[in-house]
């Protein structure tokens, strides 16, 4: 009888050992990739236990629907408007609601057996559950927006109206948990930039009226500006998010043997650039707080610049690319600086966007590097053998 072998590095075989549960790994294929795995860990339990999470609150909203609908004496339900309480305005407030404690409960769940610090599991699983929650909420509002204009007038009997709610808060819970139990760097760095731009883009939005163009791109978190809360706290949960980020990134790197003093320098660089980012939000740029504000944007700016300068002695295996990106990013702070303060060419407002959009884009383009350096750190040659 044939026996077939895969031959593997001994340090490749340590790591294995770690998640071998009696010396056995289970072995599957998903999207033209080979995974081990400890047999106990079945592929579907992610599935299962996002359907087996979300049944319960579907029904508890559907009959609380049920009796808010009953107790209106309203023959007729709306499905979208604000006549009175709609199928809409329930399924909003319901998924939100049942979707935020669900994520906290799901997520502290599953990172009860991470080597992580108590303070760290805490303050990760609010930001995501508070970033992943408003996320879905703002897509409800588009997505309850779009169907009010498509089917403008509809109504439906209290049980129906009850039994939509169950559905769409269902569907709604299931993304949340599902969410919760898939939390990588990559839907972190994705969610960073979705929190981050979707942020401002709301708050330049809802201040055009006011024209706060003319002032600086920071009117946006100042009290004259409308919803100037909106403009700050995205600024506090983006530094939270890149934190989080921090987190789980160095976390792996620390498992690496490519990790020493530099990447800690690094890392120590990334919470400073997160607390100065929390800083422009926590202290607006009005009164009192405008030095704090100022220097803490300043500082930003000089953080990542420093960080470029001296990146070829923090990360010598860099690639060359990014390290003549890294320069080039470098090169145009420095003009859009001399542009502004020297000749005068940008206004204040523009200088500020360009400074801040060139800054934010390598900060997350370097963490995309680095994660490359962990990945090309955990590559081994192997070999297959048939005896």
């Amino acid at each position: 009888m044939t026996k077939n072998y895969l031959e593997i590095p001994e340090e490749l075989y340590n790591k294995l050992s770690d998640y071998a549960e009696n010396d056995q790994l289970s072995i599957r294929l998903e999207n033209q990739q080979i995974l081990l795995e400890n047999p106990k860990i079945n592929h579907t339990n992610k599935q299962n236990l996002a359907l087996h999470y979300f049944i319960v609150p579907s029904l508890a909203s559907g009959i609380i629907a049920l009796l808010i609908f009953l107790s209106t004496n309203h023959p007729q339900i709306a499905f979208t408007g604000s006549r009175h309480l709609s199928v809409a305005s329930l399924s909003i407030i319901l998924s939100t609601l049942f979707g935020f404690l669900g994520f906290i409960w799901t997520y502290l769940r599953k990172s009860c057996d991470l080597s992580k610090s108590k303070f760290k599991i805490f303050r990760e699983t609010l930001t995501l559950s508070v970033a992943y929650t408003s996320i879905s909420f703002a897509v409800q509002i588009i997505f309850w927006y779009i169907i009010g204009k498509t089917f403008s007038g509809v109504t439906f009997d209290p049980f129906t109206a009850g039994f939509l709610v169950l559905v769409f808060v269902g569907i709604i819970f299931y993304f949340l948990i599902s969410a919760a139990l898939s939390v990588t760097l990559p839907n972190l760095i994705l969610l960073l930039f979705t929190t981050f731009i979707g942020g401002i883009l709301v708050s330049m939005a809802t201040n055009n009226q006011k024209d706060w163009w003319q002032h600086n791109f920071s009117f946006l978190g100042t009290g004259e500006a409308t919803q100037h809360w909106q403009f700050n706290i995205t600024l506090i949960f983006s530094a939270l998010i890149l934190l989080t980020i921090t987190d789980f990134l160095f976390a792996e790197f620390s498992k690496s043997s490519l990790y020493n003093y530099k990447f800690k320098i690094i890392r120590v660089f990334y919470i400073l650039i997160a607390l100065l980012i929390a800083f422009v939000g926590i202290f607006p740029a009005q009164s009192w707080t405008m030095p704090i504000h100022n220097n803490s944007a300043f500082g930003l700016v000089a953080v990542v610049l420093i960080m470029i300068i001296f990146l070829k002695w923090l990360v010598p295996t860099i690639s060359k690319e990014f390290l003549a990106l890294s320069w080039t990013a470098l090169i145009a702070l420095t003009l859009s600086a001399v542009a502004f303060m020297g000749i005068h060419y940008l206004s204040l407002t523009v200088f500020e966007i360009i400074a801040f959009a060139i800054a934010f884009t390598w900060l997350v383009m370097f963490i995309n590097s680095l994660r490359g350096i962990i990945q090309e750190g955990n590559e081994w040659q192997v070999k297959l053998l048939q005896k």
